[in-house]
């Protein structure tokens, strides 16, 4: 970066949803600052897990906000070879929530210095993408990984498993086990786009190349004005993201209803209480023997 304490890296966190050309192409575009910083806050990951973690967060927001339904939602699963072991994220229109399995695990700098991201999710393995549309069956899209490297990942499974051609670029700068910056960009041509435009955006898609760096140096709004320009980009609308969990005791009693009347009987008499850590938000909350009796007496009259 050319300043090292620019403001731009404490701005808050948001996704532009912009217009190429009068609707020929759709673009995503956000930053993820404020989010990965939450996420390293929960979970204490290893500076390559972090790197890792603010891409697939970003990617996830960037299906996420696609989906307008108040109880849509989309699960995204990254299970790979590598140390990482499996990361599931789930988005739910701005807000996003992240477990990773193995937060702590690292790796060695890359020989270019880079953080091996693609080394610590491994190269072989799977990205899923389940929608949750409200509906009987949810969408299910799963795609072999390109890298690990997460943003080939993301450009592959919008490819293959929905068809939209895509150009996809996820980065994160970490110093030192903080996030310095972090945003994606989504570029995606509409259907009767027209070759010439699709040459343009490839040959533009090399400024994408360093976007966490873009990202703290300059606004979204000089970037995008500056990348797509003589593309008649137009911006139609802008919303905070956040890295924020949903999860409630409710929800958690409603687990605990889950496991059947006996074994809940069962945890009753063995060890007189339960404790119940949220894998997303790392949150504890305890049922006293006396609140799992009442559970498990509703559970009995119902």
């Amino acid at each position: 970066m050319n300043d090292p304490v620019s403001p731009l890296i404490n701005l808050p966190d948001e996704m532009l949803h912009i217009s190429l050309l009068d609707g020929l192409v759709r673009v995503l575009f956000c930053r993820t600052t404020q989010a990965s910083r939450t996420m390293a806050d929960i979970h204490l990951p290893s500076p390559v897990a972090l790197a890792a973690c603010s891409r697939i967060m970003t990617g996830t927001l960037m299906l996420s906000v696609m989906m307008k339904g108040d109880n849509e939602s989309v699960t995204v699963t990254v299970a790979g070879n590598g140390p990482a072991g499996k990361i599931t994220c789930v988005g739910n229109g701005n807000r996003v929530k992240i477990s990773p399995e193995n937060p702590q695990a690292d790796l060695p700098l890359k020989t270019d210095g880079h953080l091996d991201v693609g080394g610590y999710i491994g190269h072989t393995g799977r990205l899923t993408v389940i929608k949750d549309l409200g509906l009987k069956e949810p969408y299910i899209g799963q795609v072999a990984l390109a890298s690990g490297e997460i943003g080939e990942d993301f450009a592959r499974y919008y490819t293959v498993s929905e068809q939209k051609p895509s150009l996809v670029a996820l980065g994160a700068l970490v110093h030192e086990g903080t996030c310095l910056s972090s945003g994606g960009i989504l570029v995606q041509p509409m259907p009767g786009c027209p070759d010439s435009v699709i040459e343009q955006l490839e040959i533009r898609s090399m400024f994408f190349s360093a976007i966490s760096r873009e990202v703290a140096d300059m606004s979204l709004d000089d970037l995008y004005t500056r990348w797509f320009d003589g593309l008649d980009p137009v911006l139609l609308e802008r919303e905070p993201v956040v890295c924020q969990c949903d999860c409630s005791r409710s929800r958690m009693e409603r687990a605990l209803l889950s496991m059947g009347k006996t074994e809940l009987k069962q945890l009753i008499e063995e060890d007189g209480k339960a404790e119940l850590t949220c894998h997303f938000c790392r949150k504890t909350r305890l049922f006293t023997r006396e609140q799992l009796e009442e559970l498990l007496k509703n559970a009995t009259r119902s």
